[in-house]
């Protein structure tokens, strides 16, 4: 966060004026630019900086008298001002229940306020430290904060959420896990507070005893599936599932996707492409029951060894997901680029579990 460091701040109160109607509210670059800016405020006898990008919405429920309270001051700021953006909106809507299995609108209402306030994404203190004070940053927020450092913040689902690096492609280079509370050094992104990144990794040896009742299966599907196009496959699932649900039964948009496994591992032995296809069907992989219901194809990448690879994967991890028991947790310090990871990340701080922001 070089371009957010202390002594720049700092520097920028004592020589650029604040904007109209706040003293303590000063801009980061360009005046013309006033959704980016930074306040100033004490904090334990010392001087600190909040970093803010834009707007922020809080709503709070209240009551019906409130609501019409608050109706009434909005229009008389409306006709005293000529204008319409306040700092506080109201809002209402019709509650909704489940009535016979279809959502329906009823008679009583929600009422809410809505304050405006300032998007801080982060504090910089005297220590020339940045803290990051979210724990949801937008593709804004992201943009604004890489523009401002020497490196790029992204989210990333296989690594827990939001994170940092000074270089996507160097495995050595400085990478931060972000997290709400996370401190780091304005000039060189390392970080002040401690912590450690557990993954969890699958054991192959308990995996691969987990997945032997589904082998033959896949030995045999692969080798079918390679031997067909992606009409036939189409076909095919067109014939099983009318053979098990009816005549035009794959035409019908319904929540089979329980049946599907169900009458999968029924099939296992006795026909491996049929239960690899309900597998498939089951857990949506790669378009194949959109092309088997509505006869298109939009997906010219997809190819029957895509097909099979993505559902074996699927299948694999749907069962690991069953039993936990075959996970184990390694840890992969600080600082550095983790493994990507399916199967969860841990952030410990301290000894204790944080979120990770996303």
């Amino acid at each position: 966060m070089k371009a957010l460091n202390y002594k720049r701040l700092l520097e920028i109160t004592n020589t650029v004026p604040s904007f109209r109607g706040n003293v303590n509210r000063f801009p980061i670059g360009e005046r013309r630019q006033n959704n980016k800016y930074f306040l100033r405020r004490d904090e334990d006898g010392h001087t600190v900086f909040d970093v803010v990008y834009g707007e922020a919405w809080n709503s709070t429920e209240i009551d019906r008298l409130e609501y019409i309270r608050l109706k009434l001051e909005h229009r008389k700021f409306r006709k005293a001002t000529g204008t319409e953006r306040a700092q506080t909106y109201v809002m209402k809507w019709r509650k909704y229940s489940d009535v016979g299995g279809v959502w329906t609108q009823g008679k009583d209402c929600e009422y809410h306020r809505r304050d405006r306030g300032h998007n801080i994404v982060g504090t910089v203190r005297p220590d020339n430290s940045f803290e990051f004070t979210k724990s949801r940053y937008w593709q804004g927020d992201r943009c604004f904060l890489s523009q401002h450092s020497a490196g790029y913040f992204s989210t990333d689902s296989r690594r827990g959420g939001m994170v940092y690096a000074i270089d996507m492609l160097d495995d050595n280079a400085v990478f931060h896990p972000i997290w709400k509370g996370l401190r780091v050094n304005c000039d060189t992104m390392e970080a002040i507070t401690p912590y450690e990144v557990v993954i969890n990794h699958v054991d192959r040896k308990s995996g691969k005893g987990i997945l032997s009742k589904y082998e033959h299966m896949f030995k045999v599907s692969e080798v079918m599936l390679k031997a067909m196009d992606l009409g036939s496959i189409n076909n095919t699932c067109i014939d099983i599932v009318d053979g098990i649900f009816g005549e035009k039964a794959h035409e019908q948009k319904i929540g089979r996707e329980t049946e599907y496994k169900e009458h999968a591992e029924k099939l296992i032995n006795d026909a491996p492409l049929d239960a690899l296809l309900l597998f498939n069907l089951a857990y949506g992989v790669r378009h194949v029951g959109y092309r088997m219901r509505y006869g298109m194809n939009n997906h010219t990448d997809d190819t029957p060894e895509n097909i099979f690879m993505a559902t074996k994967r699927k299948i694999a991890r749907e069962i690991y997901k069953q039993n936990p028991d075959i996970l184990k947790e390694v840890s992969c310090g600080s600082g550095k680029r983790y493994p990507a990871c399916d199967w969860g990340v841990k952030l410990m701080v301290n000894g204790q579990q944080v979120e990770q922001s996303t």
